[in-house]
């Protein structure tokens, strides 16, 4: 299955959550979420949890702290 991680596409088993995901497309993206607090966010704009399942095609962004306070 593929998916993106702020623009990286990632190939991954089916079952495999967004942390893996994180993972594949860089470890900077899990550290910043697990460690500093960062979002996930999927295509839509919703808010996802780094335990969640993926989907096929879809897109995530990880937004740093510094980013979110931006907005």
């Amino acid at each position: 299955m593929k998916v993106s991680v702020n623009g990286i596409e990632v190939e991954l088993f089916y079952g495999a959550k967004l942390k893996h995901a994180l993972l594949k497309a860089d470890e900077k993206f899990y550290y910043s979420v697990v460690k500093h607090g960062a979002t996930i966010r999927d295509h839509e704009g919703n808010r996802v949890d780094i335990q969640g399942a993926i989907d096929e095609g879809f897109g995530y962004e990880v937004a740093s702290v510094y980013e979110r306070n931006r907005s």
